[in-house]
């Protein structure tokens, strides 16, 4: 059984930990970040499976200062949207419908909130053709990408491609 629950600071390790275990694919934290990361959010959700935490879904709104070069990109060509700053499911508990269930609740927050987009970038480069199936099934579409040489992106020693996704709610 999923159960969703607000963010609380007793998840803050579990929350930490899910994250890191999914590098590249989820890009690699410190704490000092994520506690930067929750102060701006106006959405995260963590996802238990049979009572045991899974997963979590954080996501930021427009005009916030965060130096993060995909939000940044976002933010010049989009208003009124939520942005997927890191979705992350721990292995042993992928293929549960984790993602699809925290996905479902974050479209629900976001149309009740009067949004008209929810934007998220999925890596290419690496690849991470699971994460593009996801969202392909949930109607987002492509918007854009962006390509960073490897030593750009602190705490990366590897280049990255992102394709920026959209989901129109309007």
């Amino acid at each position: 059984m999923i159960e969703l629950t607000d963010y609380s600071e007793d998840l803050f390790d579990f929350v930490l930990e899910s994250n890191n275990i999914n590098k590249p694919q989820v890009g690699f934290l410190q704490k000092d970040r994520l506690e930067l990361l929750l102060l701006m959010a106006n959405y995260c959700k963590v996802a238990k499976f049979n009572g045991h935490p899974a997963g979590f879904l954080l996501c930021l709104p427009e005009n916030k200062k965060y130096d993060s070069t995909n939000y940044e990109w976002i933010s010049k060509r989009f208003s009124n949207f939520i942005y997927i700053d890191r979705i992350s499911v721990l292995p042993k508990f992928q293929n549960e419908k984790i993602g699809s269930a925290l996905y479902n609740d974050l479209f629900y927050f976001s149309a009740s909130e009067g949004y008209d987009y929810i934007l998220c970038e999925v890596n290419i480069l690496p690849p991470n053709p699971g994460s593009i199936r996801f969202h392909k099934r949930f109607d987002f579409e492509e918007c854009g990408s962006q390509f960073k040489e490897a030593g750009t992106l602190d705490g990366y020693d590897y280049s990255v491609e992102v394709q920026f996704l959209r989901k129109n709610l309007k």
